[in-house]
């Protein structure tokens, strides 16, 4: 029999959004968290903590530790960045201060399980979905835009990161089946962020104008996940689509209306990928990957524009260049 591991130390990698709200709400129940950011995060929140607007938790401010890289062992890590920056955002935490904690992901896809695995290979890496609306509005500032904020977990452990959970307000459920969980709310995620970003519209206009994609799409993933020998029930996952606020908007078609990095590589490459290996077409799901990749590649290109002409030397009116 194993003996659960008593939660003590929290820390939660990347207080955008989700992770903010999260690590805020852990914090007002008592818990010890800091938030590992960036340097210039950090020190906002270590000054300011994290200040949250919510319709279910009310206006407040959480006072939460932060840091920029974590330097002491937790019991539990919530993982949170986005996929863009999850390479890197794990630098800021070494794997000798996760040892056996518990590892909770609230992150897009399914892919990074594995990332997870390899980068803390005694922890046990717990498989978890996040059905939340958040997002950040700036550094230590969140917005909590949904009526609900709910945690699936499986595996070894859950039932104890769960009870946390509930503690903080935060509705948690326990799965016996981790990759069932994954693939249920990727197969929901993947149709409505990638229609979404692609008409540059929230859910309601897209349910109306782009029902046929959205079904194609939940349809190509439910068969890939066939293919892993996972079911999925594409019913309820449009029953789901169909349910949702019409002014969701996903944070795939945030990214793009705010001109950062898109998760397309992490979801629709996610499953082109798996695609592949199983035998499976995905026509739906490649065309508009595609689309949304040279979109994202065109952002690029033009954000990398914009740095070369802020770094060319300024000269003198007589062609001297000024370092200055």
């Amino acid at each position: 029999m194993m003996i659960e591991k008593v939660l003590q130390e929290f820390a939660v990698l990347g207080p955008g959004g989700v992770g903010g709200l999260t690590a805020a709400l852990l914090a007002r129940s008592g818990r010890s968290v800091t938030a590992v950011a960036t340097g210039s995060t950090a020190a906002r929140i270590r000054e300011h903590g994290i200040q949250g607007a919510s319709a279910a938790y009310g206006d407040f401010t959480a006072r939460v530790g932060a840091a920029s890289e974590l330097a002491h062992r937790v019991d539990l890590l919530l993982v949170t960045p986005k996929a863009t920056h999850l390479e890197a955002a794990l630098e800021r935490v070494p794997a000798e201060t996760v040892q056996d904690a518990l590892v909770v992901p609230l992150l897009n896809g399914f892919e990074h399980m594995e990332v997870l695995r390899r980068a803390y290979p005694r922890a046990r890496v717990l498989p978890a979905a996040v059905h939340v609306g958040a997002e950040r509005t700036a550094p230590g500032v969140v917005r909590h835009t949904s009526p609900y904020n709910r945690v699936e977990l499986s595996g070894p452990g859950a039932e104890t990161a769960a009870g946390a959970l509930r503690a903080a307000g935060i509705g948690a459920d326990v799965r016996t089946d981790g990759e069932a969980l994954l693939w249920d709310k990727y197969a929901f995620l993947l149709p409505t962020a990638l229609v979404c970003a692609h008409q540059r519209a929230p859910i309601g206009v897209c349910r109306e104008l782009r029902r046929a994609d959205i079904e194609a799409i939940a349809e190509e993933a439910a068969r890939v996940a066939a293919a892993r020998g996972v079911t999925v029930d594409t019913g309820a996952v449009l029953r789901t689509v169909a349910e949702r606020p019409a002014h969701t908007r996903p944070s795939l078609l945030v990214d793009r209306e705010e001109g950062r990095p898109m998760e397309v590589d992490a979801l629709g490459g996610a499953l082109l990928r798996a695609a592949r290996a199983a035998g499976v077409p995905v026509p739906a799901t490649e065309r508009i990957t595609a689309e949304l990749l040279r979109v994202d590649a065109e952002r690029a290109e033009r954000e990398a524009e914009r740095g070369k002409r802020t770094e060319r030397p300024r000269r003198s009116p007589g062609g001297a260049r000024l370092e200055g």
